[in-house]
């Protein structure tokens, strides 16, 4: 037991990483019969709550380079769950929409998202869950903020 104090001591990353793996392990383990994953369950959300939206605002949302958000998005429009419809003023572009499949499975994805969430928080206070939450999004747009500026 004093081995672990210790390493909490000396590598402030490792309570965060070992609750990424938590979440991310169980948000896998759900969502695999789904064809989705823990990088790309969240594209459900952001289309649905922002219809038409482009990949690019999927890169700002997320905070992912183009690649991988591009890789993302063909995988979901070849299982069914999105659909492309050019951009009416950009030929260039592409809006993004939740396919009838994709509005089904939303609703599915939101029992697993609470329970991945219930592992890693359900032993704090809501004051503190809130707090955890505030800190977590200062902090990563902290990091956005210092990415755009590279």
């Amino acid at each position: 037991m004093n081995v672990m104090a210790n390493q909490w001591t000396e590598d402030e990353t490792q309570g965060l990483g070992m609750l990424s793996r938590i979440m991310r392990n169980d948000l896998n383990r759900a969502l695999r019969p789904m064809g989705l994953n823990d990088s790309n369950y969240f594209f459900i959300f952001f289309i649905a709550d922002h219809p038409g939206a482009s990949q690019d605002d999927l890169v700002r949302a997320v905070i992912l380079d183009h690649s991988t958000i591009a890789r993302s998005v063909a995988k979901l429009v070849k299982i069914g769950y999105l659909v492309r419809q050019p951009d009416p003023v950009d030929g260039r572009a592409s809006r993004l929409f939740l396919t009838p499949r994709g509005e089904e499975i939303k609703y599915q994805l939101i029992p697993i998202t609470q329970h991945a969430m219930s592992l890693v928080f359900d032993n704090l206070t809501p004051t503190e869950q809130e707090t955890v939450q505030a800190l977590l999004t200062k902090s990563a747009h902290r990091h956005e903020k210092e990415r755009e500026n590279l």
